[in-house]
């Protein structure tokens, strides 16, 4: 009987298997950082954001392990706003973005997070040894209305980070506050001024003189433009540039030397004729946010305590605007 034989080889591999590795988030050290407002400012135009800030950074730990499960998400105690990522400030016409970036070497994904509500970062990309680093997180400022209201930003949100090892490793939740309080405040933009460089009186004949205010004389309106919001107030000054003779009473010195009037002085008056207010803070009347706010009408004029000592000659005087916000 015939028999065929059929030779079969058989091969065999032994594949190089491991088991998958991953990191566990071992710790957060530190406490919350403040926001640190000093560097931002509020931009010009609804929607525009200002440039990125941060106050220092939060450092932690991950180990290796043999799991791929663990996260961070963050919580803001705050009202999110209609566009999912800007959150609402204690100003209505200021609103407020965060980005998460945790040092590359952690392995988290995305990275950076900008995705609110909760900047879900996954250690799903994990090193190859422990690692200590740092997570940054950063904010930036939102224009939402035109007219920014009055009131500066005292508070912010505070945020909140919490850490997540679902497989067992590590602590299962560790939460840590992230950003609390407020350090520093919003550059303020100072506004335009829209003024007069200069105020003529007519002339005043000797027949004329007399003792108190003479040729009164209405003064341009003063405009200040594009003036900022969220500030508490606007205070102006007229600073006399000569000095004052009688501030209590509106009344600036005059130049002196070869060619001016002695004794004649130049008196600042209210729209009503009192005396207005010299080298004094004056709070600006009105204000409630960002926009143009005109000052009150004032009029300018001679003033002569005493005519039998007044000679001929030129009047100048000069008076500084100055603005301070508040």
């Amino acid at each position: 009987m015939k028999k065929t034989l059929i030779a079969i080889i058989l091969s065999a591999g032994l594949l190089n298997m491991s088991s998958a590795r991953a990191d566990y988030i071992a710790g957060i050290d530190g406490s919350a950082m403040k926001y640190n407002l000093g560097g931002l400012s509020i931009p010009a135009t609804v929607g525009e954001t200002s440039g990125w800030a941060e106050n220092g950074s939060i450092k932690m730990r991950t180990t290796m392990s043999g799991d791929t499960s663990s996260y961070m998400v963050f919580s803001v105690n705050s009202t999110l706003l209609s566009d999912g990522v800007t959150w609402a400030t204690t100003n209505p016409g200021v609103g407020i973005q965060y980005e998460m970036v945790p040092n590359e070497q952690f392995g988290f994904t995305p990275n950076p997070s900008t995705q609110a509500p909760d900047y879900h970062l996954s250690l799903s990309d994990p090193s190859a040894a422990n690692v200590t680093g740092y997570l940054h997180i950063k904010y930036r400022l939102v224009r939402l209305l035109e007219k920014v209201p009055a009131g500066k930003i005292t508070t912010l949100p505070d945020v909140t980070m919490t850490a997540y090892n679902p497989s067992g490793d590590g602590d299962a939740v560790i939460t840590k506050p992230a950003l609390s309080g407020v350090t520093g405040n919003v550059k303020t933009e100072a506004c335009g001024i829209n003024a007069p460089t200069e105020i003529k009186l007519s002339p005043l004949y000797g027949k004329d003189i007399q003792t108190g205010a003479l040729n009164v004389t209405d003064a341009q309106t003063i405009t200040l433009t594009n003036c900022p919001g969220a500030i508490n107030g606007i205070d102006y000054n007229f600073s006399a540039v000569y000095g004052t003779n009688g501030a209590a009473i509106g009344v600036l010195r005059t130049a002196t030397g070869e060619g001016y009037a002695k004794e004649v002085y130049v008196q600042i008056q209210n729209a009503d004729g009192t005396p207005h207010i010299v080298n004094g803070a004056i709070p600006l009347e009105g204000y409630d946010g960002s926009g143009d706010y005109a000052l009150p009408d004032f009029k300018v004029a001679y003033y002569v305590y005493d005519p039998s000592i007044v000679t001929a000659g030129k009047v100048k005087s000069a008076i500084e605007l100055k603005v301070t916000y508040n």
